[in-house]
């Protein structure tokens, strides 16, 4: 589904290149172009877009302004002649700030920044709303989306993360704690401080260890119990 993007611009030619820009990015939409801010703050009260490309310094009323009524509800970026604000726009939250004359490679860059924003929002919510299908971590200074399905185990690296799948691994800046509160707690079992482990993908176990996919994973004294009651749904004796 394309992004709907709206412009507020008191200068035609701005507004134009922005136009010009926008058609050659296949995952947005420009359904609005507004050189009267007036008449933009009338549409935003019954619509609302994705992202908002936003001129600060306009007659009548500033960019600043609407940054601040609407920067909840839409991304805002910021299309100015002056660096001087830049300030306000980190106070505001805004997703990025264009300084003109901009080029199309900065002007994607700006766009794709707030579609990863936008995604990651709508993959955390629908954790927080129940769904376990997957998680989002942060790996290599990205968000990607992991399969619960797909997770083997987890294992602590110091402040770090590390997500064994079955085709790959994934380092994540997100700790053990962290990610032990996003997974279905039915499904993994903490069974020693620096190891998660998902319940149907054991292969075999002692009272002192879990094989996983032939990894050794030991089972720490203090999270014994807390196994045992994962596997009496199996009716498995430890």
């Amino acid at each position: 589904m394309n992004l709907i993007c709206i412009a507020i611009d008191d200068d035609n030619l701005s507004l134009s290149i922005l136009e010009k820009f926008c058609k050659r990015i296949s995952f947005i939409e420009l359904t609005e172009a507004f050189n009267n801010p007036w008449d933009a703050l009338v549409h935003l009260k019954n619509n609302k877009p994705d992202i908002i490309f936003l001129d600060i310094g306009m007659p009548e009323i500033s960019g600043l302004a609407i940054a601040r009524e609407f920067s909840n509800e839409s991304m805002i970026i910021f299309t100015t002649s002056y660096k001087h604000y830049a300030f306000d726009g980190f106070e505001l939250n805004i997703t990025d700030y264009l300084l003109k004359p901009y080029g199309f490679k900065r002007f994607q860059q700006a766009v794709c920044k707030a579609r990863e924003i936008i995604e990651y929002k709508k993959l955390k919510q629908q954790t927080i709303n129940g769904s376990q299908e997957y998680i989002v971590v942060k790996s290599e200074y990205k968000n990607i989306k992991i399969e619960t399905s797909e997770i083997l185990y987890i294992e602590a690296l110091d402040n770090y993360a590390k997500i064994h799948t079955k085709e790959k691994s994934h380092i994540t800046h997100q700790n053990l704690k962290y990610l032990e509160k996003k997974l279905d707690s039915h499904e993994f079992v903490r069974v020693h401080k620096s190891f998660i482990v998902a319940v149907s993908k054991i292969d075999f176990f002692s009272r002192e260890s879990i094989n996983i996919n032939s990894t050794n994973i030991p089972i720490g004294r203090t999270y014994l119990n807390k196994f045992k009651e994962h596997i009496k749904q199996r009716d498995i004796m430890v």
